[in-house]
């Protein structure tokens, strides 16, 4: 029962946070895919700003093979269990902090016991990439018509699972059906899986029910905790798996939409309802299509809607109305993490993959960013020979304390929190406080920089010379790690490059830092 309860006050709360329920802003997770005919490299990229609050430790790490062994037994933190089927495959991955500071306690479930806590994102040594905590809600009919379980894999535990197991994206995608046919889903969420042959975006909006899709080289679209799929026609089996009763479960609860004798389902709006495109969605469209979307006012759902049905009824490529304006590369995928309502001081951390056609083990690079995106730099990393990350990544902190006076000689900025005073919830006045070490992590030094600029009152010439310093930082390791050698580089190499680009990123952050807080 105390899981039980603690899992719905998590959820409660992540979907409060991520829709502005609790602050008064209303940023959180955003996701992007842009196919590899949309490129000007050819590559597929897609990534994810994992938001939730401000001032949050976040790690990232490389969790070694066998770290889970064949015939152990996972146990999740709300309920959710796995049995390794064998010796799981190394990855990268970012998770919360339950290291030796806090004592070893999950941030999310408050449990000690072993599991780990909220990893996001990684990539494995067989190349396969997941990102996979955008959270989503279905519509109050259908998650009571098919209700959420207590013991269903929770979003946080989907790498954690795929990545130890999985050797092609294919195959994740399997395991991952399979536990929704089976345990089904703790909640709702939108999930990207890929590989060097194949890039998958899952959604489910329900405990059993969900529908994966292959997407195409020539799609791009967003997601910005709002489900995102239109009119797909089942019977393209090659780029559709769906849950045997996708479109029964809807028409039994009676909010189906679509066609069922065509075998078509409008899922979003059988499973949500009507689609409202938050402030993420419109500002994310008028960055990528401004011509379409520059202007404002109200977009229709039509505008970002994932389908494949042509209006004639036949069967199209997966398809959005969202039309680049040029090829992509990363820096333009980084800087549409720089897009206000997107970066932002609740962004824990942003991930970017590029992956390749090539068998080859630098086919994928992986971009780090730690905290305030906007104010972040993205560190390039080939996952699968990467054996480690650097130590300020890894670094277990106290928690970034709440006081009601202002601190003398500790770096803090000021805040309000919501705390039950007698039985009802006050807003309380006060200050945010840095832990003591923070200048000895990667994520603390962003955290400073970023609070700093939000919360600091200093100049706008200041402010300004931040974001340039910041983007220029960034310009420079895109212009060295283009210029590295990928051919036949070892893991040895590849490790060390990431490792001295990481520190190096982490002394600019640290200098500039102390540089604000001396304003």
């Amino acid at each position: 029962m105390k899981a039980q309860v603690t899992r719905a006050l998590k959820t409660t709360l992540a979907a409060a946070l991520c829709t502005g329920m609790i602050s008064g802003s209303a940023y959180a997770c955003t996701t992007i895919y842009v196919g590899s005919g949309l490129t000007d490299d050819g590559t597929t990229i897609y990534g994810r700003s994992e938001d939730y609050s401000n001032s949050q430790n976040k790690l990232f790490y490389v969790s070694p093979a066998g770290n889970h062994t064949a015939g152990e037994v996972y146990d999740g933190c709300y309920g959710f269990q796995w049995t390794f089927t064998h010796d799981s495959y190394s990855y990268t991955a970012f998770r919360d902090d339950n290291g030796e500071a806090v004592d070893f306690v999950c941030p999310d479930c408050g449990g000690t016991h072993t599991h780990t806590p909220y990893e996001a994102a990684g990539t494995n040594e067989k190349g396969v990439t997941v990102t996979a905590t955008e959270t989503l809600h279905g519509s109050d009919v259908m998650e009571g018509a098919d209700p959420y379980e207590d013991a269903g894999i929770e979003e946080a535990e989907i790498p954690t699972v795929l990545l130890s197991e999985a050797a092609t994206a294919r195959e994740a995608l399997d395991i991952l059906t399979g536990i929704y046919d089976t345990a089904g889903a703790n909640a709702g969420s939108g999930i990207i899986i890929g590989d060097k042959d194949e890039t998958w975006y899952i959604e489910n909006l329900s405990g059993h029910q969900y529908i994966a899709l292959r997407l195409p080289e020539s799609l791009v679209f967003v997601q910005p905790n709002m489900s995102v799929i239109g009119s797909i026609d089942l019977d393209d089996a090659e780029n559709v798996v769906a849950s045997e009763g996708l479109i029964s479960a809807a028409v039994d609860a009676g909010v189906f939409v679509g066609n069922a004798d065509e075998n078509v389902i409008a899922f979003t709006a059988s499973y949500y309802g009507e689609s409202t495109p938050n402030a993420r969605m419109t500002d994310a469209l008028a960055y990528l299509d401004p011509a379409s979307y520059a202007e404002e006012g109200s977009v229709s759902s039509d505008a970002y809607f994932i389908t494949n049905v042509a209006e004639d009824g036949s069967i199209v490529p997966m398809t959005t109305n969202i039309n680049l304006d040029r090829p992509y590369g990363i820096a333009d995928v980084q800087n549409f993490y720089h897009i206000p309502s997107i970066g932002y001081v609740r962004n824990l951390e942003t991930h970017i993959f590029q992956v390749g056609p090539d068998d080859s083990a630098t086919n994928t690079v992986e971009w780090a960013a730690m905290n305030d995106t906007a104010l972040g730099v993205f560190v390039p990393y080939y996952p699968m020979l990467t054996t480690d990350t650097a130590a300020p990544y890894q670094l277990s902190t106290a928690e970034a304390a709440f006081v009601t006076e202002a601190p003398e000689g500790q770096l803090s900025y000021p805040t309000t929190v919501n705390q039950r005073i007698d039985g009802e919830r006050v807003a309380v006045d006060g200050f945010r406080v840095f832990p003591e070490n923070w200048a000895d992590s990667m994520y603390w030094s962003f955290d400073v920089i970023s609070n700093l600029v939000m919360y600091g009152g200093l100049d706008e010439a200041v402010v300004a010379d931040t974001y340039k310093a910041i983007y220029d930082k960034q310009a420079e390791v895109n212009s060295a790690f283009a210029a590295l050698d990928a051919d036949g580089i070892t893991a040895e190499a590849a490790t060390t490059f990431s490792k001295e680009t990481a520190e190096d990123v982490y002394a600019f952050a640290v200098s500039l830092a102390n540089e604000l807080s001396a304003e």
